[in-house]
């Protein structure tokens, strides 16, 4: 646990000292799925905000570390005095003074030790914390990434179905001026054709939307990429247990989101076990040495220890006590609650997955049909049985597109289910 803590602080503060040049580096063409998600821990607003949160818990522990250290002091005073002139006062004007001092927590029975504990279970969790912001920010950066490339795909797919109803309109166009067509036919096919023209214009502007978004996720607003490189995915290694039981253990154990919450807990523990020490007694070690230019019964050094007991505090121990009881309450309640949720979304998409199994099955069979399809309609049309491949090349822009976002599905369910179990998502393995 120190080493993952240790580890997510080096990498908060390379961030933090490399966030100004990240910032201007521009986004290279054709933008790949691999670069986009290096710039997950880049200095984007939620990082920062996680970041300081993790940087203020480490503080804090070493605050409370530096709590039962050596406080050693250097005090100084300048005076002239005009003392009275009577008995055996020393006559001087000169009343100046230097100290050292030295106090040291002797024993505060259980005290510093509750209160490392609290603070080392909150850096764990603002650590765990931080690993799972980072997680799912590669996986919204992998849902605009696709978002995009989808967009793309629609487009293309529209402009291929947008050549063939012109070509359907302009053919229309032809038999209506030779009267081998009705006027409220041609004006059918006119519509049709304009309809779309809008589907297409709107498509473009998605297209742009879905950049933006990109750019935005990427701390890279207004940087809208041109082209984006398709990724190779692959999840044929990957298995699908049969039951989603299966994975309840490994997420009982190892999701982030619920080791943040054990450390949370362990810190509210901590703090219940500070509020049951707190009124208990407190050793101290003292040690003084003087310099004064009047010597009038002061004591050239002093050592000793003092002991502070608290007898009454109007039941504010108690009320203190309460306190901290209620909030572990409260966050055991708010762990068993999210390993609910937990569950049930590792549930869905473990059916996602079984869902987009079969639609793989289907489609691998469906696109060796078009592909049979479309030769066929090649041999007919060329023995001019038909009178174009319309038919035959509607259907494959369409299959593309289902492919792909079947694809992307299938990846980003697999991103979430390692990031729901603590995993390393490779989409290769």
């Amino acid at each position: 646990m120190r080493y993952l803590c240790r580890l997510l602080f080096l990498s908060v503060f390379s961030v933090m000292s490399c966030q100004a040049w990240a910032s201007e580096v521009a986004l290279p063409e054709p933008l790949t799925l691999e670069f986009a998600l290096g710039l997950a821990s880049e200095d984007h607003p939620q990082v920062r905000m996680a970041a300081a949160d993790l940087e203020r818990s480490r503080a804090r522990q070493w605050q409370v570390g530096t709590e039962t250290g050596i406080d050693v002091r250097l005090s100084a005073r300048l005076r002239w005095v005009d003392p009275p002139s009577i008995g055996n006062i020393e006559q001087s004007h000169r009343d100046h003074l230097v100290k050292l001092s030295l106090n040291k927590s002797l024993y505060d029975f259980g005290r510093s030790t509750a209160k490392e504990n609290a603070t080392l279970a909150e850096r764990n969790q603002r650590a765990w914390v931080y690993q799972d912001l980072l997680t799912r920010r590669r996986i919204d950066i992998m849902a605009a990434f696709f978002d995009v490339l989808l967009a793309d795909q629609i487009y293309a797919r529209d402009t291929e179905e947008m050549s063939i109803a012109f070509s359907r309109f302009d053919r229309a166009r032809g038999r209506n001026e030779l009267g081998q067509l009705s006027d409220i036919d041609f004006m059918k096919a006119s519509s049709e054709y304009q309809a779309g023209l809008l589907l297409q214009a709107q498509r473009a502007a998605t297209q742009r939307i879905a950049r933006a978004r990109l750019a935005d996720i990427l701390n890279r607003p207004g940087q809208l990429s041109g082209e984006l490189s398709v990724p190779l995915l692959n999840f044929e290694r990957r298995k699908i247990p049969g039951e989603v039981a299966d994975w309840f253990a490994e997420l009982d154990q190892e999701s982030p989101q619920l080791q943040a919450l054990k450390a949370q807990l362990a810190s509210a523990k901590a703090k219940l076990d500070l509020a049951r020490v707190d009124d208990n007694p407190l050793l101290l070690g003292q040690l003084e040495v003087s310099e004064y230019t009047r010597i009038f019964g002061n004591d050239n050094w002093r050592a000793g220890v003092s002991l502070d007991v608290p007898l009454f505090d109007s039941s504010r121990n108690a009320a203190l006590q309460a306190v901290r009881r209620a909030e572990l309450r409260k966050i055991e309640a708010d762990m068993e609650e999210q390993r609910r949720v937990l569950r049930q979304e590792l549930l869905e998409t473990w059916s996602e997955l079984q869902t987009l199994q079969i639609e793989k099955r289907y489609l691998a069979t469906n696109k060796e049909y078009r592909e049979l399809y479309l030769d066929l309609g090649r041999v007919r049309y060329e023995l001019e049985v038909a009178s174009d491949l319309d038919d035959a090349m509607v259907g494959i822009p369409a299959l593309q597109y289902d492919v792909m976002r079947m694809s992307f599905a299938m990846a980003l369910a697999w991103a979430r289910i390692d990031a729901l179990l603590g995993r390393q998502y490779i989409n290769n393995e």
